[in-house]
């Protein structure tokens, strides 16, 4: 993901035959929703640097379901199945002989290949030397520059996008994180997944000091604003209680998005929706006779704007982490947000869980 984790070789070893036995069988939605034997998914995962029984507890208290890689190994598979939660392995031969395992969601083929000088062409083989074997996993790349969702095109099943702005001066726009999981979408069409990446990792001992420390509400609105632009997922790089004040906002975060992951993978209808301030970011979702709005501040500044999703008509919202409604006319409402803010409305009949 950066430098200062050892990198793993892109390079896929002759891969192991598969045994007799079957594990689900991962797929996707029309609009990029993970189904795994059928059933929509949605991850909120986390960049490991090792798993034991501790580890596994605090992911649990931080509402994650999915692990993501190479800081687990094929001897956690047993220890991942116990637990409940689904993997994405770095793949390798020895993960490979896991192929089977209900855990499985898919593969990471490979590291941000435009950092390492590795070349479309060279993924696209590695991409159809395990395609070839294994039909039942998506296969993932995970990518850190705009330019590249476009030169990796048709390398991959789905893609994992990996900004981090939040630098040692804060010179970066924390909305980039948004803005290349609308990319992704604009490069491989509107039903293209992605997960998307947020940055936990940071401080004064990280990389000579040229990273600081996300900041909770940075955090958050990094993370609903790739929701924004329709992220398929949410994966964080990476596990790091060594920032206590992050780490437990973090399992707020997870709550939080839980909380709406029914409006997030029910069969349902993108709506569009507007903010009369450009610092505004909305998106409004349909889902049977309800709905969920979420609206982010992308500047660091506050701002006042005004909202309009037209088929909403005359309505009262409900806004679940802030423990207040709005009444609104014809689809329109005034919101005020602070600096980087997020906003989630509901209104109507919740969707029920998968």
């Amino acid at each position: 993901m950066h430098k200062f984790l050892s990198r793993v070789a892109c390079g896929i070893c002759l891969l192991l035959t598969a045994s007799s036995a079957h594990g689900g069988k991962v797929t996707f939605s029309s609009d990029g929703t993970f189904l795994v034997d059928g059933k929509p998914f949605f991850p909120i995962g986390i960049w490991v640097y090792n798993l034991d029984a501790h580890v596994m507890a605090d992911l649990h208290g931080h509402h994650f379901n999915t692990i993501v890689g190479v800081g687990f190994k094929p001897d956690d598979v047993p220890l991942i199945e116990k637990h409940g939660m689904m993997m994405i392995p770095h793949i390798t031969d020895e993960f490979f002989a896991k192929k089977d395992s209900p855990a499985l969601l898919g593969w990471h083929l490979t590291d941000e290949p435009e950092e390492h000088k590795v070349s479309p062409a060279e993924v696209r083989k590695l991409y159809d030397a395990l395609k070839a074997k294994e039909k039942d996993h998506p296969i993932g790349v995970t990518h850190n520059q705009f330019l590249s969702l476009e030169q990796f095109k048709e390398t991959s099943d789905f893609t994992m996008t990996d900004i981090y702005p939040v630098t040692r001066d804060r010179l970066w726009k924390l909305s980039d994180v948004g803005k290349h999981t609308r990319e992704v979408r604009r490069v491989n069409g509107a039903g293209w997944p992605n997960l998307t990446f947020v940055q936990t990792f940071g401080g004064p001992e990280t990389d000579g000091g040229i990273w600081s420390q996300p900041l909770p509400h940075e955090v958050r609105f990094m993370a609903f604003n790739a929701l924004v632009h329709r992220a398929n997922g949410i994966c964080y790089f990476s596990y790091w209680p060594r920032a206590p004040i992050t780490w437990n906002a973090v399992a707020e975060v997870n709550r939080d998005i839980r909380r709406i992951v029914p409006w997030l993978i029910a069969e349902g209808e993108e709506v569009k929706a507007q903010a009369d301030h450009p610092s505004v970011e909305i998106r409004a979702r349909k889902v049977g006779d309800g709905w969920m709005v979420i609206a982010t501040n992308k500047e660091p500044r506050a701002c006042a704007a005004i909202l309009t999703v037209p088929p909403l008509g005359d309505a009262t919202l409900t806004l679940p982490f802030e423990s207040r409604r709005v009444n609104i006319h014809a689809g329109r409402w005034r919101e005020q947000f602070d600096p980087h803010e997020v906003r989630v409305y509901l209104n109507g009949d919740e969707p029920e869980w998968p």
